[in-house]
């Protein structure tokens, strides 16, 4: 193992994977509750009419900023450079960050979709059947609190990108080298799953964490991070088309 406990950079590494983790597992988790607001769980009526685009802007700048350039991109870049050593190029290997066999991967991405949007169509009839309100099987209506359609455009392509690197890119690669690939399939996917809990929702968290053990398998098997980064982007953008089309439809939609 590279870790080395003596140096200070490989410390100053493991500060801001702990940080990585308190954002993306324990601030969930606290939200969840009702111990900790999260940007998802602000109260609309919390928010004067007149700030509402300040508070936008500055959500924005925040998602984009702080938690897909510095958490979810730059703590897996400082790890890779500090205390493994490896050059740019060698990270993107690592992570498995590659454009050769794109075709592959945007097959692969179209089928895990298929496959993603069938689990969510059988699971909204499972909930229906026990009485369970289907609203609550969606994390849009949370969003759109917070954001106007142009930002939610915004995000819905740029932070799956941040995510994949750091849960099936960093995250991946790193429980898979220590115990193996199932384990890591299903640890990132259960933590994918718990850093959806900021809706203070359980239904989007439990698919998330689903479709996120789908999409560990997808990079394992295809050895490419872009499967799941186009798999991730083409379900989001699906799911806000049918959440539009839902509004005259009575339809639930996930945006992950």
């Amino acid at each position: 193992m590279d870790f080395s406990i003596n140096k200070p950079a490989h410390i100053f590494a493991l500060l801001g994977l702990i940080i990585a983790l308190i954002v993306t597992t324990i601030i969930p988790i606290l939200s969840f509750f009702g111990v900790f607001y999260s940007l998802q769980t602000v109260p609309s009526e919390a928010i004067p009419q007149e700030m509402h685009f300040l508070f936008e802007i500055i959500a924005l700048i925040v998602q984009i900023f702080l938690l897909v350039i510095l958490i979810f991109i730059g703590v897996p870049w400082v790890w890779y450079t500090l205390v493994n050593k490896l050059s740019s190029k060698q990270i993107l290997e690592r992570i498995k960050l590659k454009f050769d066999n794109i075709n592959e991967a945007i097959l692969w991405a179209i089928i895990i979709v298929i496959v993603g949007f069938g689990i969510f169509f059988v699971a909204g009839i499972l909930l229906t059947a026990f009485g369970v309100d289907a609203t609550e099987a969606s994390n849009i209506p949370d969003i759109e609190m917070i954001f106007s359609l142009p930002s939610i455009l915004v995000l819905l392509i740029i932070q799956p990108i941040g995510e994949e690197i750091f849960f099936r890119g960093f995250l991946l690669d790193k429980i898979n080298s220590l115990a193996g690939k199932d384990t890591a399939i299903l640890t990132t996917g259960l933590l994918f799953g718990i850093a959806h809990l900021s809706y203070a929702k359980i239904y989007p968290a439990i698919m998330t964490f689903v479709l996120g053990v789908v999409f560990g398998y997808a990079v394992i098997k295809t050895k490419n991070l872009n499967t799941s980064i186009i798999a991730h982007i083409l379900f989001n953008l699906t799911s806000i088309t049918f959440y539009f089309i839902g509004q005259f439809m009575d339809i639930e939609a996930l945006i992950l």
